[in-house]
């Protein structure tokens, strides 16, 4: 190993060091994405007792099946009231998206390119090196391909980019919701509705009669 590392260039190690610290950045993303995720699923899976609460308390659902589908209707009227926001966003992203094309007649353009499009406000990297002798990381190098910048050109981009970004992902935290309301929902209707022997002992209930009498 110590071979291996003293025979690296600067270059090659500059190289890994970069690849490691995206690789770390990337694991902890997901993993904070994930925890958001699941505090967001289980405050959502409680929003279930609320929607089905008075309904359940005053017996205007008594049966598990009437229960599903009450709650079913209440959970999917809630989604459409998260979710027709984002929506109209996305919606609003894909309509200037098609009158840019239109005024531009470039059906081809990409909304989040780093040279005309939402990609031009971030930094990016690429590889560039030749593949000598059979060896990628001997001669490869990260090189800086684009630095943050505004450019009036790519006007399209900043309005699409945003939309789909924030319309995306609230509308993929609703779409978790649902899904988080809806296991809840069964759940419930399995405690609240299904009877169960589980504990119960027949001789142990004819001797409690018994001695009552």
């Amino acid at each position: 190993m110590n071979n291996i590392l003293l025979s690296l260039s600067d270059g090659d190690k500059r190289l890994i060091f970069a690849l490691l610290l995206i690789l770390i950045i990337v694991v902890v993303f997901i993993g904070l994405l994930g925890y958001l995720m699941m505090r967001i699923m289980k405050f959502q899976s409680k929003k279930m007792d609320t929607l089905v609460h008075d309904a359940v308390i005053t017996k205007v659902v008594s049966d598990k099946k009437h229960f599903i589908k009450y709650g079913r209707n209440k959970n999917w009227a809630y989604f459409f009231k998260q979710a027709y926001i984002p929506m109209i966003i996305i919606l609003v992203g894909f309509i200037v998206l098609i009158i840019h094309n239109s005024i531009y007649n470039n059906w081809g353009y990409n909304p989040f390119s780093t040279y005309d499009g939402f990609g031009t406000l971030f930094f990016t990297w690429k590889l560039s090196g030749e593949y000598t002798d059979g060896s990628l990381i001997k001669f490869a190098k990260l090189v800086l391909d684009n630095t943050p910048h505004f450019d009036a050109i790519a006007w399209c981009g900043y309005i699409f980019g945003p939309c789909i970004l924030v319309g995306g992902t609230w509308y993929l935290v609703a779409v978790s919701s649902l899904l988080a309301r809806t296991v809840m929902l069964y759940k419930r209707s399995k405690t609240l509705f299904e009877k169960s022997l589980d504990g119960y002992h027949q001789d142990e209930a004819l001797n409690n009669t018994n001695t009552n009498n």
